[in-house]
């Protein structure tokens, strides 16, 4: 009897588990401006407690760049130990919100790419402030006695 009711149990729950959503709702937090004026800004959602960070980040555009896009958004592989920081992907959208263009490099790629960005600039400002803004480690276990 005790079977049934844990395996009732256990199916009763199962559209509540496959319902939850597999990454959390984006948390965009303005962290300056880029070069053409356009603000950047950093997906806290996509942030761990990590030193390698694979951060999301978007920039506008106003007016639009030549082919259209009005916003970019990057995915950067970030090491804040070594202050160093690689594209892994960056994503062109237009006004309406389609895809413009999509080009994805690979981590592969990027962990060879690795370097410190170009001060003054757009990936400065994402690497320091995608390591400034990470959540805190978790705490240590408890031990047992």
């Amino acid at each position: 009897m005790k079977k049934i009711l844990i395996l009732g149990a256990a199916l009763a729950c199962a559209p509540a588990w496959s319902a939850a959503p597999s990454t959390p709702a984006p948390r965009w937090t303005a962290v300056g401006t880029g070069a053409g004026g356009g603000m950047i800004e950093i997906n806290r959602a996509s942030l761990t407690w990590r030193p390698v960070q694979r951060a999301w980040w978007r920039i506008g555009y106003n007016p639009p760049k030549r082919d259209g896009t009005v916003e970019e958004r990057h995915l950067e592989l970030i090491d804040c130990r070594a202050g160093t920081s690689a594209v892994i992907e960056t994503v062109s959208l237009g006004a309406g919100g389609q895809v413009i263009n999509d080009q994805r490099d690979g981590e592969d790629l990027a962990f060879q790419r690795m370097g410190s960005p170009t001060p003054g600039t757009s990936g400065e400002t994402v690497m320091e402030q995608a390591c400034r803004l990470r959540p805190p480690p978790p705490p240590p276990p408890r031990k047992r006695r």
